[in-house]
């Protein structure tokens, strides 16, 4: 298996940029979008658990937006093969308190790049 492939890498981090701007911008409909639309995608949020697309929609239409002020601090983009990349990143959020950290496992659809799996967490350690 090839890893970091240099299309992989660019178009999962084109997708990331993407998606963190719907999350600034509290864009649902394309947030949801960004999503595999199967019942075995997964999100795990700081307080919550959501197993398939519909559980993954119906928390983004009760959540509240992100801080408009949300930055990645760092991102790491890893490609596995043609089909399967991870992002892991930092983030800030005055709302926050700590350093966020966030992790997705994106894979190739035909329908373009989709997250499978996505885990946020926040560490304790100061900014």
């Amino acid at each position: 298996m090839a890893a970091d492939l240099d299309a992989v890498v660019r178009e999962v981090r084109a997708a990331f940029e993407r998606y963190e701007q719907a999350l600034v911008e509290h864009d649902i409909e394309t947030l949801n979008g960004f999503f595999l639309p199967s019942p075995q995608a997964i999100r795990f949020g700081l307080a919550e658990q959501n197993y398939g697309i519909e559980a993954i929609a119906a928390y983004r239409r009760a959540c509240a937006p992100v801080h408009p002020q949300r930055r990645v601090l760092h991102s790491v983009v890893t490609g596995y093969g043609q089909d399967v990349a991870c992002v892991s990143c930092e983030f800030i959020d005055p709302l926050t308190p700590g350093v966020g950290r966030q992790t997705q496992t994106w894979v190739r659809t035909t329908g373009g790049w989709k997250i499978a799996v996505a885990h946020v967490s926040v560490s304790s350690a100061a900014r």
